[in-house]
């Protein structure tokens, strides 16, 4: 088959499967990759979908010059967050002046049209629409692939794709007032697009061609060798006839068996030990052992490791390292691996108890870092394949990893808090399951503040002032660590966030560094922040950009009493944006606010609410917060039951420093 990639930085997908198939198609056309790491963005009003259409640009005088292609089927993401199915129309159009898509009627003319089911509640899935008979596009052409999908009922649908690089994605949608197609990176989204790839042959000769696009490794054929470099390097392995004569029956079930690894090239350094458990047993398998057996590693140590998958009886070796501390560590558990793999520090308990500390982030090494008290731990790793990893495969099955520990007096990002009575959270649970949405260009992100509202009128805060002394915050951090801040704000209308000095009063900031790796980092206030009675609390994080990963929020898909907001000037969000609004309506940062009831302590200082001995702005939050009736409220200074103007006024009077 001849795979015709436009060459934009990114790779052709290969959509990988096994069986006999019959006359294949020759060309694939494919400006991107097929990888599904992220839904769309589709105009939606409260979370569900208003009609939709997007749109993916093909210029043949560039993919295949001189010649005409005949398509057969298209390949391509999407994702169905409704409940019930939803009937997509793919439409193929001509572009009749070249350049970007705007509108059928306008400069699109269709040519083939065909509908398929997108199934309910589905995440992003790679489908395939079909022509017969196919369509013939004429050779120099601009053509145009449109996915129409209709109003949902009570979910989110769109398209599926990746970061790119890609040919642009558009979208139109009458509801947000797009009547002609607009480029994603035109709204602030340059790192989505869709994955979709055009299947077919060169040449128009009316008749439809077999579709599949999988690996020919799995499907016996005279010529030795296949498509795909490692299975054909590990099946010969086994038996070199595949790669000197012919690749038959045997060689294919070889392949079934071994080939369904995906790997990447990975350097190991020179291990300074070997696991004591032998590839195929488990000795070392820790908390998921009948008895719990854990193998010791000592700070310094480098070990050579195997680990192994058995698809078909549910198996995955997992192996687990104790080690012991014995002051507070910067600690970093590295693995290099020529596979994905599961990287964690675990605390030393098991079963309801067990809790993971941190996640390790990257291909080759995997890092994973925390900020430890001294104690025991376990560091954790196991393979992440889809299929068999047999212990007898080369090098695939082996990793090595590293135990480092650096003491220090304090944790970046991890401040020692005194706690509080209340623990204040949107989240119906704290875990950290999901990264983050962040504003990235070409994968390092850019700028980003993201917030939560807690309505503190509700539950067991309401009537009372409320002192808040720590926030535990979650981070999502793929590359080194970077400058941040937490900050604590009044909504003065009560509604969702829009902009800091729009509704927005600040009254607490707390400087700090999203560390690498996953973790729930806390920031502590001292004095405390005193928060009045029944205010629509705000907490946003703000990191810097990233010099070399993408760094955003921890959360999980759990329900929120909350929407999780974002700003970011680099994306054009110049005010905050619900992520349910632009597609991403399951990802929740999680956010925990420690506090105790009333502001007891305070300051002598007349106009200093917030007690940190400065009469400044933050008090002046506290002013605009109580406007209006509050008979008894700390910010009627002039005791006539109501906050207004004169009690500004008397504010402005003690500015400054307390005496």
């Amino acid at each position: 088959m001849r795979r015709v990639t436009e060459l934009l930085g990114g790779c052709a997908g290969l959509l990988l499967a096994a069986g006999v198939h019959g006359q294949s198609c020759d060309t694939v056309l494919n400006t991107g990759s097929l990888d599904l790491t992220q839904g769309g963005v589709s105009c939606a009003d409260t979370g569900i979908t208003t009609a939709n259409f997007f749109a993916k640009s093909y210029d043949l005088s560039v993919l295949l010059p001189g010649e005409d292609f005949e398509l057969s089927c298209i390949e391509f993401g999407a994702t169905n967050g409704n409940t019930t199915a939803l009937e997509a129309t793919i439409t193929v159009y001509v572009d009749t002046d070249g350049g970007d898509p705007r509108a059928p009627g306008v400069d699109m003319e269709a040519i083939g049209t065909t509908t398929l089911e997108l199934a309910g509640a589905s995440g992003n899935v790679l489908l395939q629409a079909s022509f017969d008979p196919p369509l013939c596009l004429g050779a120099g052409g601009t053509y145009v692939v449109e996915m129409g999908i209709p109003q949902a009922t009570d979910g989110f649908a769109s398209i599926a794709g990746n970061v790119g690089p890609d040919n642009q994605t558009f979208i139109r949608a009458d509801d947000c007032g797009l009547n002609e197609y607009v480029s994603y990176a035109s709204i602030g989204f340059d790192t989505q697009f869709w994955a979709q790839q055009l299947i077919g042959e060169a040449g128009c000769d009316g008749v439809v061609c077999d579709c599949y696009t999988g690996s020919d490794c799995f499907v016996p054929h005279e010529e030795p060798g296949c498509d795909d470099p490692i299975c054909s390097a590990t099946v010969c392995s086994f038996d070199q006839f595949c790669c000197d004569v012919t690749w038959d029956d045997s060689c294919s079930a070889l392949a079934e068996a071994y080939c369904g690894v995906s790997g990447f090239p990975c350097d190991f350094p020179t291990a300074t030990s070997t696991e004591t458990e032998p590839c195929g047993q488990d000795t070392n398998g820790g908390c998921n052992m009948d008895v719990p057996a854990f193998e010791s590693i000592s700070v310094g140590d480098v070990v050579a490791g195997t680990y192994f998958a058995d698809e078909t009886a549910e198996v995955r070796d997992t192996d687990w390292y104790e080690f012991t501390i014995e002051e507070r560590s910067i600690v970093t558990w590295t693995v290099w691996s020529r596979v994905a793999v599961d990287n964690f520090i675990i605390n030393d308990q098991c079963d309801d108890l067990l809790a993971i500390v941190a996640v390790g982030s990257g291909e080759c090494p995997n890092v994973n870092t925390a900020c430890l008290e001294a104690g025991t731990y376990r560091a954790f790793v196991a393979p992440v394949v889809d299929g068999n990893l047999p212990c007898d495969l080369p090098e695939f099955p082996e990793y090595v990893a590293s135990l480092e520990a650096e003491p220090v007096d304090g944790c970046p990002g991890f401040d020692e808090c005194a706690g509080g009575t209340e623990s204040i959270t949107p989240n119906s649970g704290l875990e950290l399951t999901a990264g983050g949405i962040s504003c990235a260009a070409g994968g390092i992100t850019t700028e980003n503040t993201w917030a939560v509202t807690i309505d503190l009128a509700t539950g067991t805060t309401g009537g009372s002032d409320v002192s808040v002394s720590c926030v535990e915050f979650g981070v999502n951090n793929g590359g080194s660590a970077v400058p941040a801040s937490v900050q604590l704000w009044i909504d003065t209308d009560g509604g969702d966030p829009v902009q800091p000095g729009v509704d927005l009063e600040l009254i607490g900031t707390r400087e700090t560094v999203a560390v690498t790796g996953v973790n729930l980092q806390r920031a502590s206030f001292d004095p405390p922040i005193c928060v009045p009675a029944d205010s629509q609390l705000v907490v946003s994080l703000s990191m810097e950009p990233s010099t070399d990963g993408f760094a955003t929020f921890g959360g999980n898909n759990l329900p929120s009493s909350s929407g999780t907001f974002i700003l970011s000037d680099s994306c054009g969000l110049a005010t905050f944006t619900n992520l349910i609004d632009i597609g991403f309506p399951d990802i929740n940062w999680v956010v925990d606010v420690e506090a105790d009831l009333e502001c007891g302590g305070g300051s002598d200082c007349t106009g200093d609410f917030n007690g940190d001995g400065v009469v400044d702005g933050a008090d002046f939050g506290f002013i605009l917060a109580a406007w209006g009736p509050c008979p008894g409220c700390p910010e009627d200074l002039d005791g006539n039951g109501t906050v207004n103007g004169a009690d500004v006024g008397l504010l402005l009077a003690v500015w400054g420093p307390c005496p």
